[in-house]
């Protein structure tokens, strides 16, 4: 549902950032400032505060010369302050012990023009200049309190001075009644279809340009939608090593590099900390030319894709495994295991779209033999395919149907159950797009053999990681990968 995030500024809180523009609601708004918002006067005295937690009462950062690199005002902004406006005025509307809060009731709009009420925080206003972050923080660890009244919450990163009539890049947040905590990074948000005509253009994996921070109740567009709201966040703590989510570094040493130019495949050896792996172009979709470039280790990037698929079938599977098939086993590794003397299955995978065009996901393939052995010389398992889907595209979809969602590793998916090759084929997609994560694969497969789909007598052979391209994806790239089977 189109839901913008537009925001008319609050003429009698601080001047808001997110842009100049009227208010939707008839009254007929405030025009930012020239410069961009300053979240009112700047202390005469700019000192650094606890860069732990940049809320605070004075509702200014002061920490462009520590670490985190960051400075700027917070603000409220909404869709006005009285009926049939979302937000009640708050003044002031951060406090030492409560955070930063906003309150209101959220009201029933088909045009979406009463689209909420938000919190916002400049990232690198100097002087009263703002320009877009490019600081070492790439995540924030947040805490939010209240009830959200059964709204959605957004949390936001604007792109540019100026987003009137725009939607920002945006985390969906579901309703919460008792508060709720988590990391969001540059990378997490993304621009749902339905704001491709609202001048949210950022890519899937890409930090893109921040300029604000900003967490925002959305309105509805059914009475089912609306509800009264107290959400005040009390935490927003910068991250520079963003860990398990944003990006991972899972290689201290590594070897091979080079190019594969091969239209019909190609492969190619590569190390990390001393573990073979093999880079494949793989297409075998379509023999219209793939190039990639490898390395150094475990790094990949499509720099030529001229195939498309057809009949739904992708034009090629350009990637990275460890595990051995169609002749090509990589050197050491700890595959073929047997299911049930799984331990874990950890591993990390990063990869960014670089603005490629066109129709692909981002997606692990595990494969399962039936017989419990090696399968070095198979082109597909004789047990089953099990996908991990980062990233899904608007046009495409895994084969068969959405039957579950669950939860793993703290992360929902939708759970889809079909065959490819003649065998099983069980893809599980997150529901929020990932461009990072570090997490224990095993916790995919024993979920699979709960629901008996996968067997425990059955082998591990192999475990890919790349993208499923039906048209473009020049720029598609992986920059980190790591398996490590226990």
């Amino acid at each position: 549902m189109l839901r913008l995030s537009r925001c008319t500024l609050f003429t009698l809180l601080f001047v808001g950032g997110c842009g100049a523009g009227t208010d939707s609601g008839g009254t007929g708004g405030t025009t930012q400032p020239t410069g961009g918002s300053t979240g009112g006067a700047k202390p005469v005295a700019c000192t650094p505060g606890d860069t732990s937690n940049l809320v605070s009462a004075s509702a200014f950062v002061c920490d462009a010369n520590t670490p985190v690199q960051i400075e700027g005002s917070f603000y409220a902004y909404g869709d006005g302050f009285s009926p049939p406006f979302s937000c009640t005025k708050l003044t002031p509307f951060c406090l030492a012990n409560a955070g930063c809060c906003m309150t209101g009731t959220t009201v029933v709009d088909p045009l979406y023009q009463k689209w909420g009420c938000g919190l916002g925080m400049e990232l690198n206003d100097i002087g009263g200049k703002k320009s877009v972050y490019s600081g070492p923080v790439k995540c924030f660890d947040i805490d939010l309190i209240g009830s959200s009244g059964g709204n959605e919450v957004r949390i936001n990163f604007t792109q540019s001075t100026n987003t009137a009539n725009t939607v920002s890049p945006f985390v969906s947040v579901a309703a919460f009644t008792n508060g709720w905590s988590g990391r969001v990074c540059f990378t997490d948000a993304q621009c749902p279809t339905w704001a491709a005509t609202k001048g949210c253009t950022k890519a899937v994996g890409d930090p893109g340009t921040p300029y604000d921070l900003q967490i925002q109740v959305s309105a509805g567009s059914t009475p089912t939608s609306v509800g009264a709201f107290n959400v005040c966040v009390s935490k927003i703590s910068p991250v520079i090593d963003p860990g398990s989510t944003g990006t991972t570094d899972s290689c201290t040493t590594v070897a091979g590099q080079g190019t594969i130019t091969d239209a019909a495949g190609g492969t190619a050896h590569v190390q990390c900390n001393g573990q073979d792996y093999i880079v494949q172009s793989n297409q075998w979709g379509s023999t219209a030319g793939q190039t990639l470039t490898y390395g150094p280790g475990t790094k990949f990037k499509v720099i030529v894709q001229n195939g498309t698929g057809v009949n739904y079938n992708p034009s090629s599977f350009p990637s990275i495994f460890l595990g051995a098939n169609n002749g090509h086993p990589t050197a050491g590794n700890e595959l073929t295991r047997v299911v049930s003397s799984l331990n874990t299955v950890q591993t990390a995978w990063t990869w960014a779209s670089n603005n490629a065009t066109g129709s692909y996901n981002a997606t692990y393939d595990v494969w399962f033999s039936n017989t419990g052995q090696a399968e070095p010389n198979r082109t597909s398992p004789s047990g089953a395919y099990l996908m991990v889907w980062f990233y899904k595209p608007t046009d495409n979809q895994p084969n068969g149907t959405s039957t579950a969602s669950v939860t793993i590793g703290g992360k929902n998916w939708n759970l889809w159950v079909g065959t490819s090759n003649g065998v099983p084929c069980y893809s599980y997609v997150a529901q929020q797009s990932l461009n990072s994560l570090s997490f224990d694969l095993n916790l995919f497969i024993k979920d699979a053999v709960s629901r008996g789909y996968i067997q425990n007598s059955w082998g591990l052979t192999n475990v890919f990681a790349g993208f499923e391209i039906w048209s473009g994806g020049v720029g598609l790239e992986t920059t980190d990968f790591a398996v490590t089977v226990n």
